[in-house]
């Protein structure tokens, strides 16, 4: 078989992807049954239940088991998709993506989410973007204790946007540097400096001013580039 060539299950995979993408087949709606299935597409009983297995895998298909059981069409939550973008960024940050590219591309969805915060923001989104701002002491085991509120701000903010969409696509990016992230490389002067340009943010968010939230937005990104590319370049290529 020529390389990249696709195997059979793969081939009825795409050709089932492809009727709920044109919405031949709708969230909600049963499979025909296997018979039916295997004779429109020539193909065996095994490649068709790896084909759906494939599918159920992705979050697109979903089985029910009972009298009224069979295979049916998923509707996604924003939480399958954000996790499927996680797993695949994961892997490819191991090998094809560099922390500048994943920097670049935060950059272009945080800017404009701080301005969104800005803009919808609830007293609510207030009062949990607070909390998330945490100054660390010297202390080496409170350093990686409480790290990770600092870390949860951004996650805050562009929820406080109020666009699920932007919280979709912003979340798997934000995880992939998280993970990849040595914070307990960072010290804590570097902690400090984050918790006073966050505050900075979202004084900005409070005021509801959206240009301050973006300039103060791109001067944090900015400066978290070269920790960021420091600690993570031997890691990230």
């Amino acid at each position: 078989m020529a390389r990249g060539t696709p195997l059979e299950y793969e081939r009825v995979a795409q050709a089932l992807r492809d009727m709920i993408v044109r919405g031949d087949l709708r969230p909600g709606d049963r499979l025909p049954v296997e018979d039916e299935l295997t004779a429109r597409m020539g193909v065996s009983r095994n490649t068709l239940r790896e084909a759906i297995r494939v599918l159920t895998t992705q979050k697109l298909l979903r089985p029910v088991r009972g009298v009224a059981g069979g295979t049916f069409v998923a509707e996604p939550t924003p939480a399958d998709v954000a996790d499927y973008l996680e797993t695949s960024l994961t892997v490819l940050s191991r090998s094809r993506l560099s922390v500048a590219q994943l920097l670049e591309v935060r950059t272009h969805l945080e800017v404009p989410a701080a301005a969104s915060a800005a803009r919808n923001r609830t007293d609510a989104d207030l009062e949990r973007l607070q909390a998330s701002i945490v100054v660390v002491s010297d202390s080496s085991e409170q350093n990686v204790e409480r790290w990770w509120a600092n870390i949860t701000f951004h996650g805050l903010l562009v929820e406080a946007g109020g666009n699920p969409l932007m919280d979709m696509v912003t979340s798997p990016v934000l995880s992939v540097l998280r993970d990849r992230f040595l914070r307990d490389q960072a010290e804590p002067a570097f902690w400090r400096k984050v918790a006073d340009e966050h505050q900075g943010i979202l004084d900005a968010v409070r005021a509801q001013d959206a240009r301050a939230a973006e300039r103060a937005m791109r001067s944090h990104l900015s400066a978290l580039r070269d920790t960021y590319t420091r600690i993570d370049a031997a890691r990230i290529r």
